[in-house]
């Protein structure tokens, strides 16, 4: 039974219960109707992430919400006008009393909508539209806009009729005596919208069933075996007392060179802050004395989640505490020390490109660019670069070479010194902005 959270003005209250007549049965809907922006502001408060998603009866309230309740994760839509509500009515209008569209003021049309289609048949005759786009009833002074929008129009006299989707004020145009049409979306409407919500309520739901295993690696010093014992005793400790701090549902299971961690995806998400940044991390580089590689899988069954977190726990550094997190054809990380991971699809495209033409392994390109917000520097040496990746100086340095004959990072000039040896060498790495077209 999914418990979902609807929203709305008191004078919407009428229509919106109408979706009792619609709903599925294994939905269950709490109505919450409010006065003004305070009372919104209190409900929300209260019963915003207190169910399984929201619904709200415009853009108005749905919006507001979205401002002020950013940290709020459950899924929320809105209700809106469909052409064919708004057809049916402009086609009575047009028939009945003979209204040029250029005449009409109307708050509710825009770019994501498609400006319900007036831009394709009203050349020459097109309305007043209050705004371009859906953006503007983000607006905390949205309702007072849009009343003196329409006010001011009809003062001027450049409309006789007012379109409105804004229940609040319908009541200040009547007291100026504007004629106006208010719309609120039909039960067709209205079944378009619970049906597209309830498949997104399901697809989460399928989502946060999801098995996610956690592959913890243990380095081992060859030389110092006897170590190996510690090292798994002081990690076990570290994960239990992590799991009671953050009341963490993991199932652990301990092996001589890992550990495995058996847990679900919502847990997931509040331990990589929504695939961001890794508690994990940072809590295991502040307790153990050495580090760790942390791999998170994700697959659609426990063996595919676990293979998943084997390889992620391979593309770690073995220098430092990290995480890395493979979701079946995704990698996404390094996750760093006290870092926030930028993850962004345009960026990770950008880098695949930049794979392709220079002939670069991705996940070098990942690392590296990880590194330089980490460090928000992009000037490095063959040790830093070592350091952070996880390789060999030699390694590093060869890489740098690499970038440097590609264009990708410039060799700056030395600085001399009286110590004795070959002074280091330093570049500056420039994967953004190239020309890849």
């Amino acid at each position: 039974m999914y418990k979902i959270n609807v929203f709305t003005a008191k004078r919407s209250l009428s229509w919106v219960q109408q979706l009792e007549k619609i709903k599925p049965a294994f939905c269950k809907f709490h109505y919450y109707a409010y006065n003004d922006n305070a009372h919104l502001h209190e409900l929300l408060e209260k019963h915003l992430d207190g169910g399984d998603g929201a619904l709200f009866s415009g853009q108005i309230p749905y919006f507001f919400a979205k401002s002020y309740f950013q940290e709020v994760t459950v899924p929320m839509h809105y209700f809106d006008i469909s052409e064919r509500d708004f057809y049916r009515t402009v086609t009575e209008l047009f028939y009945e009393k003979k209204i040029a569209m250029n005449r009409i003021a109307i708050d509710f049309c825009y770019e994501e909508n498609g400006y319900l289609g007036i831009h394709e048949w009203s050349i020459g005759e097109k309305p007043f539209l209050f705004s371009q786009t859906m953006s503007e009833f983000a607006s905390s002074d949205i309702i007072d806009k849009a009343a003196e929008w329409h006010i001011q129009l009809h003062n001027e006299n450049k409309v006789e009729l007012s379109f409105t989707r804004i229940a609040e004020i319908r009541e200040r145009l009547a007291l100026q005596n504007i004629p106006f049409i208010a719309f609120y979306p039909s039960l067709y409407a209205m079944q378009l919208t619970l049906d597209h919500f309830v498949k997104q309520l399901q697809i989460r739901q399928l989502n946060q069933n999801k098995v996610v295993v956690v592959h913890i690696l243990i380095p081992i010093d060859k030389s110092n075996l006897d170590d190996l014992e510690y090292r798994q005793i002081a990690l076990y400790k570290a994960i239990l007392d992590f799991k009671q701090l953050y009341a963490c549902s993991f199932i652990v299971h301990r092996e001589a060179s890992f550990l495995a961690i058996i847990t679900t995806y919502q847990q997931f998400l509040s331990t990589t802050d929504q695939y961001t940044h890794c508690q994990l991390v940072d809590f295991l580089n502040d307790k153990l004395s050495f580090p760790v590689k942390i791999g998170w899988g994700i697959g659609d069954s426990l063996i595919e989640s676990q293979e998943f977190a084997k390889k992620a726990a391979t593309l770690c550094s073995s220098k430092e505490t990290q995480g890395y997190i493979i979701e079946n054809t995704r990698e996404i990380g390094p996750l760093l020390y006290a870092t926030k991971l930028q993850f962004d699809d345009e960026k990770q495209q950008y880098l695949k490109t930049l794979s392709t033409t220079y002939d670069i392994p991705l996940l070098q390109l990942q690392k590296i660019d990880a590194m330089l917000e980490k460090l928000t520097t992009t000037i490095v040496s063959g040790e830093l670069l070592s350091t952070h990746l996880g390789i060999t100086v030699r390694s590093a340095n060869r890489i740098l070479k690499q970038l440097h004959e590609k264009n990708l990072a410039h060799e700056l000039p030395s600085n001399t010194s009286s110590t004795r040896g070959r002074p280091k060498k330093y570049y500056q790495i420039t994967l953004t902005n190239k020309d890849i077209n």
